[in-house]
């Protein structure tokens, strides 16, 4: 969670931001540019289980499992559709409850976040700055069960990343929808790590788009109280879709303590970054 502090204008301070290194158990980190130019991306599963995606073919074929998949980057697409539709475990009682299902804490010695799953196969979302400039991260799902965690992609225009929990196939995961038809006033859920505490939920309302600054790029406003560990969680309307990535609050302006102002980056921005990545 990014707090911003203001004395006369805001300023961002990421969250815990020294990272102790732990022994390395695995990193393959790939870090892939996303372009809007036409081209060429492959993707492949090799013989750990570890998904690859590259604009280049792989240069072992023999260590591929079920070969390799081959998709054509369009340019400028009209459409950014979810890659599946969300699916609905038998034991969650609400969409929501269903959410803090799909939803996992992202742990490294000196350092903690949230992310949350998109596909059934672990792929997942969270924060750039949850992931960057740590080893070994684990992911921690709502069962208590531990997986290493690969990054896969993060954006360098948005606090956003693209990661993979090494872990079983089958996992319920989450959709996510487009923020334009929200109007103020409608009501929303943050779930996450909050102080450290697993699947923490917390309600508020949508206030609107802001840029921050003179950065470019929109962010949700939103009121649900978050803290350290937030960063990276989904934030859900009432059906339990993902409208956006948690990723920083306003503390102090002026000295003066602020609450229920927070920021997250639109799933719009996540699917314009990853949307070949994950469909």
């Amino acid at each position: 969670m990014h707090d911003l502090r203001s004395k006369g204008s805001c300023r961002r301070h990421e969250e815990m931001r020294k990272a102790v290194y732990i022994p390395l158990l695995l990193l393959i980190v790939l870090v892939v540019p996303v372009s809007s130019h036409g081209g060429k991306l492959y993707k492949w599963t090799d013989e750990k289980g570890v998904v690859h995606f590259s604009d280049r073919r792989p240069e072992d074929p023999e260590k591929i499992t079920g070969g390799v998949e081959e998709r054509d980057l369009e340019e400028s697409p009209k459409t950014n559709p979810p890659p599946e539709p969300a699916k609905q475990t038998s034991g969650a009682r609400s969409p929501i409850e269903h959410a803090a299902n799909c939803t996992f804490t992202i742990r490294s010695t000196g350092k903690i976040g949230t992310g949350f799953l998109l596909t059934s196969t672990g792929l997942a979302a969270t924060c750039r700055h949850v992931v960057e400039e740590i080893q070994a991260p684990t992911a921690v799902l709502h069962d208590q069960t531990e997986f290493p965690l690969h990054v896969i992609a993060t954006s360098q225009k948005y606090d956003l990343a693209l990661v993979q929990v090494l872990g079983p196939a089958g996992l319920p995961f989450l959709s996510l929808r487009d923020a334009e038809d929200m109007a103020p006033g409608d009501r929303l859920f943050a779930i996450g790590t909050s102080l450290g505490l697993q699947s923490t939920v917390t309600d508020g309302v949508f206030t609107g788009f802001r840029k921050i600054g003179r950065a470019e790029e929109r962010w949700i406003q939103f009121s649900a109280p978050v803290n350290q560990g937030n960063s990276g969680g989904p934030l859900l309307d009432l059906q339990g879709q993902v409208i956006g990535v948690v990723s920083m609050k306003v503390l102090l302006i002026n000295g003066t303590p602020v609450a229920g102002v927070g920021f997250a980056v639109p799933s719009a921005s996540f699917l314009e970054e990853f949307q070949y990545m994950i469909r």
